[in-house]
């Protein structure tokens, strides 16, 4: 078996979303990331604390953009004002991963690098600290990615195939996209096939060497500019820059990468549809956050209400969420549609404040 590395890794939070499906808690100036969801701690709460069982908070780092970092900072003051890896526009996960290597290239020289996401549910935590001083004895060996084992046939997420054993983990034999239900049901019967929960481990020199070779076009205008004497240049480069995730700037197509199989629960909490898997229900699958709930003649529903009480009558798979200044209902079919919904209202000055 591999060395573990002694020094303390560096964690990148990936916390720049919008959070739009999550409306009308998550907000454009305050998105999920900055919300209680599943418990009394906002999601980056939940996991700065979580990436603070592996490395120290001085090493903990935040890629988001100018206006998140000022409501970070409000949320938790205490967090280092100077650990942010601030982005002038969203362009999904590759650039702001190659921006943060040059970074801490410069900063730390050639550490481990462990890339998590703001909106993820785990538990117990015990495991997940587990699971990855696990996998940074594979960071030896090329770029690693956490997989979960599916308990689902899951459209939503995508999926890994593993090959021959390694150290702790296993080689990657391809990756899958948002499969339809029915090549889902296919996937989870197959031992080999995990989720890809877009957990990343990597040294700094390694994910530099690989976007050099597999994506020039990102990695070229970010180390060309870096140091960036000024955030209008940072801008300029950006700019230049295509919108890809890491998945498929990097990870698709190098032959370097492992995967370690996560031992703890794990759930995107992307949709209100994710609080049926993480709240608990009772026997017609209810599930509830809140003071009080009572169903007569009502199966499949999802609140989180301010009130006292919110009583359900003869109705089902309903998704009911207040807020002090905004009521949702929608049903379980129509949740999908929020975007949407939100790209119309926008088109309304009078509502454009319940956006914001």
């Amino acid at each position: 078996m591999a060395k573990l590395p002694k020094e303390t890794p560096v964690v990148l939070i990936m916390a720049g979303g919008k959070g739009e499906r999550f409306w009308p808690r998550s907000r454009t100036n305050s998105p999920k990331q900055l919300q209680k969801v599943y418990s009394n701690k906002t999601l980056l709460k939940e996991t700065i604390d979580r990436a603070l069982t592996i490395t120290s908070l001085d090493r903990i780092y935040i890629g988001t953009n100018a206006t998140l970092k000022a409501e970070i900072l409000k949320k938790d003051p205490k967090f280092p004002s100077g650990n942010f890896i601030i982005e002038p526009e969203g362009k999904n996960t590759a650039p702001i991963i190659a921006l943060s290597a040059l970074y801490f290239q410069k900063k730390y020289g050639n550490p481990n690098l462990i890339v998590l996401s703001a909106d993820a549910f785990i538990d117990p935590v015990k495991e997940f600290t587990k699971t990855i001083e696990q996998a940074l004895y594979e960071t030896e060996n090329g770029m690693v990615l956490l997989g979960v084992k599916p308990n689902r046939p899951e459209v939503g997420y995508g999926y890994i195939s593993t090959g021959k054993p390694t150290d702790v983990g296993y080689t990657v034999k391809a990756f899958f996209e948002k499969p339809d239900f029915k090549t889902a049901l296919k996937y989870i019967k197959k031992k080999n096939f995990y989720w890809n929960p877009g957990i990343f481990l990597f040294r700094t020199e390694t994910i530099l060497s690989e976007l050099e070779r597999h994506a020039p076009h990102i990695l070229g205008p970010l180390k060309n500019g870096f140091p960036f004497k000024n955030f209008g240049d940072l801008k300029t480069a950006f700019q230049m820059l295509p919108s890809e995730a890491i998945d498929t700037a990097i990870m698709e197509k190098s032959n370097r990468i492992r995967m370690v199989e996560a031992t703890f629960n794990w759930d995107d909490v992307g949709s209100w549809m994710s609080l049926e898997r993480i709240l608990p229900g009772d026997k017609e699958k209810n599930h509830h956050q809140g003071k009080e709930a009572y169903y007569h003649k009502a199966s499949g529903n999802i609140s989180s209400v301010q009130k006292e009480l919110i009583a359900f009558l003869g109705v089902k798979d309903l998704i009911v969420v207040e807020e002090p200044d905004v009521l949702l209902v929608t049903s379980r079919e129509g949740v999908g549609d929020i975007k949407a919904m939100l790209s119309n209202m926008r088109k309304n000055k009078v509502l454009q404040k319940y956006l914001d």
